[in-house]
């Protein structure tokens, strides 16, 4: 039988610094109008209360940055659009920048309603990320890519190394939180768009989620700011803790003890500690209502700690399969 957890954590190798790298993936086609706008209207929010959360983080390393990126998608050119994707900005931490890049962009095409979601996300690991940032997607749609939908087709100008298994494989491989703000009602009125996000989301399984978002008009730009600035400071907050206590949870996994286990004492030594996490708020309807700044909770300690011992699943798996070439 193992024996009792050891609660000392020493430092692991390679600590990162507390930077955050952020990219949003933006549709752009004729529905979007309403969510460039407020995207628009909320870049200074933004860079504020994410470099102010980012600032006001309890860690015992240097203050870290945040840098945003901007890319957009359409549709490919079978469907008519003048162009698939717009992926020419690099990082900035001037919200001038963005917020003028933001308001370049026109919601006009998409042609028959899936998009180049695929292709958008591929160019996003493309970006020149930090090596010691946490990497941070946001995609904003109301569509799913081509080939989701019941007889809908992948067009011939798609490479066939974009897909979805590939984008998933990568995402993981790179440790990169992906956040699908699905707008809606648009994107519930096809049939597999939302399953199929949610099961990107936890097929990639570094913390990102699936969520919906309404934005009818400007006056509700407040609800994107919320899901964007909760959701990466979460990424924030949770990366800091993985970071510093993964070894420790491999550790206790191999000494016999099960995730539950681990996942109890590691919240008992954090909720000590006072470390907090950002959280996200839903209202009754499940829709974002704001954001938190409290305590971690025990659901999210048990969520990092199975992700961790997920990884070395995979790992072990990974490595069996070397072994037989």
């Amino acid at each position: 039988m193992p024996g009792v957890i050891n609660t000392t954590v020493g430092s692991r190798k390679g600590t990162k610094s507390r930077n955050l790298d952020v990219v949003f993936v933006h549709d752009s086609t004729g529905s979007q109008d309403p969510y460039l706008h407020s995207a628009t209207q909320e870049t200074r929010n933004y860079f504020k209360l994410i470099s102010d959360g980012l600032k006001n983080a309890k860690h015992s390393g240097p203050k870290g940055t945040a840098r945003f990126r901007l890319i957009a998608f359409r549709d490919h050119r079978e469907q008519g659009d003048a162009w698939t994707i717009k992926d020419t900005h690099d990082f900035t931490s001037d919200p001038d920048v963005l917020e003028k890049q933001l308001k370049a962009l026109r919601a006009e095409g998409g042609g028959d309603g899936p998009e180049a979601q695929l292709d958008a996300l591929d160019a996003a690991l493309r970006s020149a990320w930090r090596g010691d940032a946490q990497k941070v997607v946001f995609l904003i749609t109301d569509s799913p890519p081509h080939g989701v939908e019941p007889g809908d087709r992948v067009p011939k100008s798609q490479p066939s190394s974009i897909n979805t298994p590939r984008i998933v494989s990568d995402y993981r491989k790179n440790d990169i939180m992906l956040f699908v703000l699905g707008c809606v009602p648009e994107i519930n009125t096809y049939k597999r768009a939302v399953h199929y996000y949610k099961q990107m989301v936890k097929d990639i399984g570094t913390g990102g989620a699936y969520v919906p978002m309404k934005v009818a008009s400007t006056k509700d730009s407040a609800r994107m700011r919320f899901l964007v600035v909760g959701s990466a400071l979460n990424a924030y907050d949770v990366a800091h803790i993985e970071h510093e206590y993964h070894d420790w949870i491999i550790d206790q996994a191999n000494s016999g003890h099960d995730a539950k286990e681990i996942a109890k004492s590691l919240h008992g030594k954090l909720k000590k500690e006072g470390h907090k996490c950002h959280e996200i708020d839903h209202d009754h309807s499940g829709h974002c209502s704001g954001y938190h700044h409290n305590v971690i909770s025990h659901a999210r300690v048990q969520d990092i700690v199975d992700r961790a011992l997920d990884g070395k699943r995979t790992h072990k798996k990974t490595v069996r399969a070397k072994a037989r070439l």
